[in-house]
Protein backbone atom coordinates (compact mmCIF):
# COMPACT_ATOMS: atom_id res chain seq x y z
CA UNK A 1 0.00 0.00 0.00
CA UNK A 2 1.41 3.36 -0.90
CA UNK A 3 1.82 6.00 1.83
CA UNK A 4 0.07 9.18 1.81
CA UNK A 5 3.33 11.95 1.40
CA UNK A 6 2.60 14.96 3.28
CA UNK A 7 3.94 17.80 2.28
CA UNK A 8 4.16 21.21 4.60
CA UNK A 9 4.43 24.37 3.03
CA UNK A 10 5.99 27.57 4.66
CA UNK A 11 3.65 29.50 5.27
CA UNK A 12 3.55 32.24 8.26
CA UNK A 13 0.08 33.82 9.46
CA UNK A 14 0.40 37.97 9.24
CA UNK A 15 -2.18 39.66 10.61
CA UNK A 16 -5.87 38.68 8.52
CA UNK A 17 -3.72 36.19 6.02
CA UNK A 18 -1.46 33.56 5.83
CA UNK A 19 1.38 34.57 3.69
CA UNK A 20 3.59 32.02 1.44
CA UNK A 21 7.53 32.37 1.33
CA UNK A 22 10.51 31.39 0.29
CA UNK A 23 14.16 31.59 1.71
CA UNK A 24 16.97 31.09 -0.71
CA UNK A 25 20.60 31.51 0.29
CA UNK A 26 22.76 30.68 3.56
CA UNK A 27 21.03 32.10 7.18
CA UNK A 28 23.79 34.59 7.88
CA UNK A 29 24.26 36.40 4.19
CA UNK A 30 22.84 40.20 4.90
CA UNK A 31 18.68 39.74 4.15
CA UNK A 32 17.22 41.23 0.96
CA UNK A 33 13.55 40.82 0.68
CA UNK A 34 12.18 40.77 -3.00
CA UNK A 35 8.60 42.52 -3.15
CA UNK A 36 6.67 41.45 -6.34
CA UNK A 37 3.91 43.60 -8.24
CA UNK A 38 0.46 44.24 -9.56
CA UNK A 39 -1.01 40.38 -9.99
CA UNK A 40 1.87 38.82 -9.91
CA UNK A 41 3.59 36.45 -7.05
CA UNK A 42 6.86 34.86 -6.48
CA UNK A 43 8.06 33.51 -10.18
CA UNK A 44 8.86 37.19 -10.90
CA UNK A 45 12.30 36.81 -9.67
CA UNK A 46 13.15 33.95 -10.91
CA UNK A 47 16.05 35.62 -13.15
CA UNK A 48 17.28 37.24 -9.68
CA UNK A 49 17.22 34.54 -7.49
CA UNK A 50 20.27 32.19 -8.70
CA UNK A 51 22.24 35.39 -8.65
CA UNK A 52 21.07 36.88 -5.65
CA UNK A 53 21.51 33.56 -2.93
CA UNK A 54 24.91 33.61 -4.13
CA UNK A 55 25.78 36.70 -1.91
CA UNK A 56 22.30 37.16 0.28
CA UNK A 57 19.34 35.43 2.22
CA UNK A 58 16.66 36.38 0.01
CA UNK A 59 13.01 35.78 0.99
CA UNK A 60 10.76 35.92 -1.88
CA UNK A 61 6.97 35.70 -0.46
CA UNK A 62 3.49 36.26 -2.39
CA UNK A 63 1.36 39.30 -1.28
CA UNK A 64 -1.75 39.00 -0.18
CA UNK A 65 -4.57 38.23 -3.25
CA UNK A 66 -1.70 36.44 -4.78
CA UNK A 67 0.22 33.24 -5.32
CA UNK A 68 -0.63 30.74 -2.31
CA UNK A 69 -0.93 33.75 0.14
CA UNK A 70 -4.41 34.39 1.23
CA UNK A 71 -6.82 35.99 -1.03
CA UNK A 72 -9.07 38.07 1.27
CA UNK A 73 -12.07 39.79 -0.46
CA UNK A 74 -12.11 43.18 1.18
CA UNK A 75 -10.36 46.55 0.20
CA UNK A 76 -6.56 46.31 0.48
CA UNK A 77 -4.08 49.17 1.12
CA UNK A 78 -0.82 49.81 0.74
CA UNK A 79 -0.19 50.27 4.67
CA UNK A 80 -1.67 46.87 4.70
CA UNK A 81 0.85 45.39 2.04
CA UNK A 82 3.93 47.11 4.05
CA UNK A 83 2.46 45.84 7.27
CA UNK A 84 2.39 42.38 5.78
CA UNK A 85 5.79 42.31 5.07
CA UNK A 86 7.08 43.43 8.07
CA UNK A 87 4.98 41.37 9.83
CA UNK A 88 6.73 37.97 8.09
CA UNK A 89 10.00 39.90 8.77
CA UNK A 90 9.25 39.59 12.47
CA UNK A 91 7.95 35.94 11.88
CA UNK A 92 11.50 35.18 10.60
CA UNK A 93 13.48 36.96 13.07
CA UNK A 94 15.30 39.45 10.46
CA UNK A 95 15.54 42.78 12.38
CA UNK A 96 16.20 44.10 9.27
CA UNK A 97 16.60 44.00 5.44
CA UNK A 98 17.32 45.18 2.16
CA UNK A 99 14.30 46.32 0.88
CA UNK A 100 13.69 45.88 -3.12
CA UNK A 101 10.25 45.93 -4.84
CA UNK A 102 9.25 46.41 -8.67
CA UNK A 103 6.40 48.13 -9.68
CA UNK A 104 3.33 47.80 -6.88
CA UNK A 105 6.31 45.97 -5.11
CA UNK A 106 8.27 49.77 -5.70
CA UNK A 107 5.03 51.21 -3.83
CA UNK A 108 4.79 48.69 -0.78
CA UNK A 109 8.44 49.23 -0.49
CA UNK A 110 8.11 52.87 -0.36
CA UNK A 111 5.88 52.56 2.33
CA UNK A 112 7.64 50.45 4.33
CA UNK A 113 10.17 53.04 4.49
CA UNK A 114 7.81 55.66 5.52
CA UNK A 115 6.48 53.53 8.06
CA UNK A 116 9.06 51.90 9.24
CA UNK A 117 12.54 53.53 8.58
CA UNK A 118 14.58 51.45 11.45
CA UNK A 119 13.28 48.03 9.20
CA UNK A 120 15.23 48.87 6.05
CA UNK A 121 19.09 48.54 5.24
CA UNK A 122 18.89 49.69 2.13
CA UNK A 123 15.85 50.76 -0.52
CA UNK A 124 15.56 49.50 -4.16
CA UNK A 125 13.08 50.62 -6.28
CA UNK A 126 12.16 49.03 -9.89
CA UNK A 127 10.19 50.26 -12.66
CA UNK A 128 7.30 52.44 -10.17
CA UNK A 129 6.92 55.67 -9.07
CA UNK A 130 5.86 57.69 -6.37
CA UNK A 131 2.01 57.70 -7.09
CA UNK A 132 -0.46 60.58 -6.89
CA UNK A 133 -1.78 63.22 -9.55
CA UNK A 134 2.15 64.69 -10.04
CA UNK A 135 3.35 61.11 -11.01
CA UNK A 136 3.42 60.68 -14.75
CA UNK A 137 0.71 57.97 -16.11
CA UNK A 138 0.37 55.22 -18.62
CA UNK A 139 -1.84 55.82 -21.37
CA UNK A 140 -4.79 54.85 -21.62
CA UNK A 141 -4.02 52.10 -24.40
CA UNK A 142 -0.97 50.79 -21.89
CA UNK A 143 -4.13 50.53 -19.20
CA UNK A 144 -6.27 48.45 -21.60
CA UNK A 145 -3.84 46.45 -22.84
CA UNK A 146 -2.59 45.75 -18.69
CA UNK A 147 -6.47 44.83 -18.04
CA UNK A 148 -7.68 43.11 -20.49
CA UNK A 149 -9.40 40.16 -19.53
CA UNK A 150 -11.57 37.14 -21.55
CA UNK A 151 -14.70 38.40 -23.41
CA UNK A 152 -16.79 37.62 -26.00
CA UNK A 153 -14.80 39.07 -28.63
CA UNK A 154 -11.22 38.74 -26.91
CA UNK A 155 -10.09 35.76 -26.08
CA UNK A 156 -8.05 34.23 -23.25
CA UNK A 157 -5.07 34.17 -25.29
CA UNK A 158 -5.51 37.50 -27.01
CA UNK A 159 -5.99 39.25 -23.83
CA UNK A 160 -3.07 37.36 -22.54
CA UNK A 161 -0.62 38.77 -25.76
CA UNK A 162 -2.05 42.77 -24.72
CA UNK A 163 -0.61 42.24 -21.07
CA UNK A 164 2.58 41.19 -22.67
CA UNK A 165 2.46 43.55 -25.50
CA UNK A 166 2.16 46.17 -22.01
CA UNK A 167 5.22 45.00 -19.84
CA UNK A 168 7.49 43.77 -22.47
CA UNK A 169 9.31 45.14 -25.66
CA UNK A 170 8.05 43.56 -29.16
CA UNK A 171 11.50 42.45 -29.66
CA UNK A 172 11.55 40.74 -26.21
CA UNK A 173 8.24 38.86 -26.67
CA UNK A 174 9.57 37.97 -30.67
CA UNK A 175 12.84 36.23 -29.42
CA UNK A 176 12.25 35.04 -25.88
CA UNK A 177 9.28 32.81 -26.75
CA UNK A 178 10.25 29.89 -24.50
CA UNK A 179 10.53 31.87 -21.90
CA UNK A 180 6.95 33.59 -22.22
CA UNK A 181 6.30 30.28 -22.34
CA UNK A 182 7.35 29.61 -18.77
CA UNK A 183 5.95 32.64 -17.55
CA UNK A 184 2.43 31.44 -18.87
CA UNK A 185 2.61 28.20 -17.14
CA UNK A 186 4.10 30.02 -13.98
CA UNK A 187 1.03 32.60 -14.17
CA UNK A 188 -1.90 29.85 -14.74
CA UNK A 189 -0.26 27.40 -11.92
CA UNK A 190 -1.56 30.23 -9.53
CA UNK A 191 -3.71 32.90 -10.90
CA UNK A 192 -4.96 36.04 -9.26
CA UNK A 193 -8.67 36.15 -9.29
CA UNK A 194 -10.29 39.16 -10.65
CA UNK A 195 -11.71 40.15 -7.25
CA UNK A 196 -7.85 40.53 -5.82
CA UNK A 197 -6.68 42.43 -9.13
CA UNK A 198 -9.19 44.46 -8.16
CA UNK A 199 -8.01 45.10 -4.72
CA UNK A 200 -4.63 45.23 -5.72
CA UNK A 201 -5.65 47.84 -8.11
CA UNK A 202 -7.64 50.18 -5.57
CA UNK A 203 -4.73 50.01 -3.47
CA UNK A 204 -1.90 51.13 -6.01
CA UNK A 205 -4.39 54.00 -7.43
CA UNK A 206 -4.88 55.25 -3.75
CA UNK A 207 -1.12 55.31 -3.26
CA UNK A 208 0.16 58.96 -2.89
CA UNK A 209 3.76 59.19 -1.29
CA UNK A 210 5.56 62.11 -3.16
CA UNK A 211 5.32 64.30 -0.28
CA UNK A 212 6.55 61.63 2.32
CA UNK A 213 9.24 60.07 -0.06
CA UNK A 214 10.96 63.19 0.87
CA UNK A 215 11.74 61.57 4.83
CA UNK A 216 13.81 58.66 3.15
CA UNK A 217 17.12 58.83 4.57
CA UNK A 218 18.11 55.22 3.60
CA UNK A 219 20.70 54.68 1.34
CA UNK A 220 18.39 54.49 -1.96
CA UNK A 221 18.50 52.90 -5.59
CA UNK A 222 16.29 53.45 -8.47
CA UNK A 223 16.63 51.39 -11.47
CA UNK A 224 13.80 51.86 -14.64
CA UNK A 225 14.17 50.89 -18.10
CA UNK A 226 13.72 53.39 -20.83
CA UNK A 227 10.81 51.79 -22.40
CA UNK A 228 8.49 51.24 -19.48
CA UNK A 229 5.31 51.99 -20.74
CA UNK A 230 3.45 51.13 -17.29
CA UNK A 231 5.48 53.82 -15.29
CA UNK A 232 6.79 56.30 -17.71
CA UNK A 233 10.98 56.85 -17.04
CA UNK A 234 10.39 60.41 -16.01
CA UNK A 235 8.57 58.59 -13.09
CA UNK A 236 11.84 57.75 -11.79
CA UNK A 237 13.71 61.20 -12.06
CA UNK A 238 10.88 62.60 -9.61
CA UNK A 239 11.27 60.10 -7.64
CA UNK A 240 15.22 60.52 -7.56
CA UNK A 241 14.97 64.30 -7.42
CA UNK A 242 12.73 64.02 -4.24
CA UNK A 243 15.23 61.24 -2.04
CA UNK A 244 18.29 63.16 -1.37
CA UNK A 245 19.77 59.62 -0.60
CA UNK A 246 19.08 58.27 -3.65
CA UNK A 247 21.05 57.09 -7.26
CA UNK A 248 19.12 56.52 -10.39
CA UNK A 249 20.26 54.34 -13.28
CA UNK A 250 18.35 54.14 -16.57
CA UNK A 251 18.33 50.92 -18.04
CA UNK A 252 18.17 50.65 -21.78
CA UNK A 253 16.39 48.94 -24.13
CA UNK A 254 14.42 47.85 -21.46
CA UNK A 255 10.34 47.63 -21.06
CA UNK A 256 8.62 47.46 -17.57
CA UNK A 257 9.75 44.02 -16.73
CA UNK A 258 13.38 45.52 -16.82
CA UNK A 259 14.30 42.39 -14.20
CA UNK A 260 13.59 40.12 -16.95
CA UNK A 261 14.58 41.45 -20.05
CA UNK A 262 18.13 42.72 -19.19
CA UNK A 263 18.50 40.77 -15.84
CA UNK A 264 22.22 40.53 -16.08
CA UNK A 265 22.78 44.46 -15.91
CA UNK A 266 19.70 44.88 -13.10
CA UNK A 267 21.38 42.29 -11.31
CA UNK A 268 24.53 43.79 -10.94
CA UNK A 269 23.28 47.09 -10.45
CA UNK A 270 21.46 45.87 -7.31
CA UNK A 271 24.85 43.64 -5.75
CA UNK A 272 26.99 46.48 -6.39
CA UNK A 273 24.77 48.92 -4.77
CA UNK A 274 23.97 46.44 -1.96
CA UNK A 275 27.66 45.61 -1.15
CA UNK A 276 28.56 49.06 -0.95
CA UNK A 277 26.13 49.73 1.55
CA UNK A 278 26.45 47.09 3.43
CA UNK A 279 30.77 47.91 3.70
CA UNK A 280 29.10 51.18 4.85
Amino acid sequence: MNEKRVIVLPYETVGDIDIYYEIHGPPEAPPLVLIGGWASYRWIWFRQIPAFKERYRCVVFDNRGAGRSSKPDHPYTMEMFADDVVGLMEALDIENAHILGISMGGFIAQQIAISYPEKVRSLIIASSSFGGPNSIPMDDKTMAMLIALPTETISKEQAREMRYEATFSPQFLQENKLVIDQIDEWAERHPTPVYAQVHQSSAANSFNAESEVKQISTPTLILHGDNDLCFPPKNAELLANSISTSKLKIIEGASHFVIIEKYEEFNNEVMNFIDEVEKG
